[in-house]
């Protein structure tokens, strides 16, 4: 059994740095090969190397790199909280190409803003007093604060997105902005799926905490899944960058007719 999950965890890691590599390639590909580089384009890249730093931080915590890299350890660079509203304001820019962030916007991200604080905070901390840190008040309480608040502003921020493609499903025509609509709709229920399934993880390392009064060191069967969720998530937001940014405009010359005539028609009837 133990050479089993040996076996796992080197595959999900070698994995996870497979799955960086791609949506790293993949944001780059947003800023550098997007023409023109609107609003929208930014947006989704910045949204996929909030999503690789994540899953970076994560793997390194759970695989123990931190514990060979202490340095490494409060190096302000996991923005999670961001995720959520980075992709919110992304569906907004797509679906409105006249959409600009504005400085009012700015309330959406204090989460983050509170995160980036908190790891900073930490980090230039002498090193003695961030041994005692992170083994104590990080893994056992700020951690999982972490956690829960990047599931709760994720699956709202997927909610508040779900709204506005709704909506715009509900009054366009049968032009190339339903087509859109009709795709951002597919990806953000997948994306609160692969959420959903991340949440799982918070879970059980809450009771661990709570209950067994030791904080997550090692990977269960349940962080095996949500971690692979957290995976899933990178790899279908990179996917749906690449065909819905560059395949499926500059490739698919379709008519828009013989596009919502199949699946895309009976979509939008539900």
């Amino acid at each position: 059994m133990v050479l089993i999950r040996w076996y796992i965890e080197v595959f999900l890691f070698l994995l996870a740095g497979g799955v960086i590599t791609y949506g790293m390639i993949s944001a780059l590909g947003m800023w550098i090969m997007a023409r023109p580089r609107t609003l929208a384009m930014r947006l989704l890249a910045l949204c996929l190397i909030l999503l690789c730093s994540t899953i970076g931080h994560e793997a390194l915590l759970l695989g123990g790199g931190y514990d060979k890299f202490p340095s490494l350890r409060f190096l302000p660079v996991c923005l999670s909280l961001a995720v959520g509203p980075v992709f919110f304001h992304y569906v907004k820019a797509r679906l409105y190409p006249a959409f600009r962030l504005r400085r009012k916007d700015i309330k959406h991200f204090l989460p983050a803003i509170g995160q980036v604080s908190a790891y900073v905070a930490l980090w230039v901390q002498p090193v003695a007093l961030q041994d005692d840190l992170w083994n104590g008040f990080y893994r056992y309480y700020l951690h999982p604060i972490e956690n829960l608040l990047f599931v709760i502003t994720g699956l709202a921020y997927l909610y508040f997105a779900y709204r506005f493609v709704k909506h715009e499903i509900g009054v366009r025509h049968k032009d190339e902005g339903l087509l859109v609509a009709l795709r951002l709709k597919r990806t953000t229920k997948v994306l609160a799926l692969f959420l959903a399934f991340y949440a799982g993880y918070l879970i059980d390392d809450t009771v661990r905490r709570l209950l067994l009064l030791r904080a997550q060191t090692d990977m269960t069967w349940l962080s095996y899944l949500s971690f692979a969720a957290l995976l899933g998530m990178l790899v279908w937001l990179s996917l749906f960058a690449w065909l819905n940014e560059f395949w499926w405009p500059r490739r698919h010359r379709l008519s828009v007719r013989r596009l919502l005539g199949g699946s895309f028609s009976h979509e939008r009837d539900h």
